[in-house]
C-alpha cells in the first residue's frame, strides 16, 4: 500500500510539472535579445474610462469607468464603477455605482456608443 501511495504521488507530481511546463511563457526573439511575452488571455471584460465623475456622500469625486460585460447573463450590457481606496487596507477596489442604468444610458448616449 505504501508503494502504491508513493507511486501515485510521483505520477501526480510528474503530471503537475508537465502541465506547468505547457503553460510556460512565450518567447519572442529580436536579434540577440529574447523577450518574454505572456500568453494572450481570454477577454472577460472591456473597461472604458470616461470624462465623467461621481461624487460620493462625503463629497469626494471619482472618475467613472464603464465596464462592458462580454460573458454571462449581462453580456453586451454596461455597468458604471469608480475606483476607491480602502481606508483600512489602502488597497484599490471597484465600487459599482448603485442603480446605475440611468447613469450608464446617459453616458453611452453622450459618448455615442
Amino acid at each position: 500500500m505504501k508503494k502504491f501511495l508513493v507511486g501515485a504521488l510521483c505520477i501526480c507530481l510528474a503530471l503537475f510539472v508537465g502541465y506547468s511546463n505547457t503553460k510556460a511563457q512565450n518567447v519572442k526573439r529580436e536579434g540577440n535579445t529574447f523577450i518574454s511575452q505572456k500568453a494572450a488571455k481570454e477577454t472577460v471584460s472591456s473597461d472604458i474610462a470616461t470624462s465623467y465623475t461621481w461624487k460620493d456622500n462625503k463629497g469626494v469625486e471619482y472618475p467613472i469607468f464603464l465596464h462592458k460585460y462580454v460573458k454571462g447573463e449581462k453580456e453586451g450590457k454596461y455597468g458604471a464603477y469608480v475606483i476607491k481606496q480602502s481606508a483600512k487596507t489602502g488597497k484599490e477596489y471597484k465600487y459599482y455605482i448603485p442603480d446605475n442604468e440611468e447613469i450608464v444610458a446617459a453616458i453611452l448616449k453622450e459618448m455615442g456608443i
